[in-house]
């Protein structure tokens, strides 16, 4: 999310006269009450709903049901997750997860994701001929395991409590770092899924519907620090540590790298076919269930905002 990240530590939102006050989220408690964390923050007086913020993909379910008031307007990062295997597993390719255990981090099973993996991992299997819901086991870890999850995937690992691990950035390049982890399948760096937006930027309804001028500030500032990232990627990272946006531990480079090829360079992908093609997946997979079709779901909840 370093585009936000620098939007706030670089001053573009105040360079378009915004007043925007960065707030950490609340990501276990928010998903243990049915909310999306990345757009729930926490306050003095409790959790509240940010006015813009970043929206997964994983969460079209929601937005679907109309249970998330914010329209996406903008595309943010091609790829955020990657499927781990121990460093000298002799794992090279999805169909080897046959019959074997993979964690995932605590969010994935509550109403903020649906139980069974990250829509690319699960038609990675698909192309390998396996059935997500037979031919692998789903675990989820507990919270407690995040403060030390180098620690808590060497473990599983060695046990044999699980034989893979689905992890977000920057979480990938520590288990490298230590020689501990590496991708089998990988959304942030292999074709198809590094060529598709994750995460979106979304902002509330009713800033869009009723100030739809402040609504371009904002994605113009964004677009501004997502370019300003992609040139000056170490930059971009020592900041967001330094502010305690970014994980401190995360190793510089490698992170400038990886944000790199997250956001795509200069790349943009028209938004609006891939949020249909999305939907649609959703669907197929049973994952949304509505009398609407995937273009009418990008009508009701996408504004193309220049």
């Amino acid at each position: 999310m370093l585009p936000l990240h620098a939007a706030l530590v670089k001053g573009f939102f105040a360079e378009e006269g915004l007043r925007v006050q960065g707030m950490r989220i609340e990501v276990r408690t928010a998903v243990e009450e049915g909310k999306a964390p990345s757009l729930w923050v926490k306050t003095d007086k409790g959790l509240s709903e940010a006015d813009f913020g970043f929206l997964e993909m994983s969460q079209l379910h929601n937005l679907a049901a109309g249970q998330l008031d914010y329209y996406v307007v903008a595309g943010m990062n091609f790829g955020c997750t990657e499927v781990m295997v121990p460093a000298d597993s002799p794992m090279k390719s999805a169909a080897e997860l046959k019959g074997k255990t993979i964690a995932l981090t605590p969010e994935w099973g509550t109403a903020f994701r649906i139980a069974g993996g990250p829509s690319y991992l699960r038609e990675e299997l698909k192309a390998a001929g396996l059935d997500p819901n037979k031919d692998v086991t789903f675990v989820v870890m507990p919270w407690e395991a995040l403060p030390r999850l180098n620690d808590y995937v060497a473990e599983g690992f060695k046990t044999g409590k699980f034989a893979a691990v689905v992890v977000p950035e920057p979480a990938p390049l520590g288990l490298r770092q230590q020689q501990l982890a590496r991708p089998v399948v990988s959304q942030i760096y292999q074709a198809p899924y590094s060529q598709e937006y994750c995460c979106m930027l979304a902002i509330k309804r009713a800033l869009v519907d009723r100030e739809p001028d402040k609504a371009t500030l904002i994605v113009r500032a964004f677009r501004h620090a997502k370019q300003w990232v992609v040139q000056n990627p170490v930059k971009a990272v020592v900041a967001a540590q330094a502010a305690g946006y970014y994980a401190t531990a995360a190793p510089v480079q490698p992170s400038a790298n990886a944000v790199v090829s997250i956001l795509g360079g200069d790349r943009e992908v028209e938004l609006a076919p891939q949020l249909e093609r999305a939907f649609q997946k959703e669907m197929d997979m049973g994952r949304i269930k509505t009398d609407k079709t995937a273009k009418e779901l990008v009508r009701l909840h996408y504004r193309k905002i220049e």
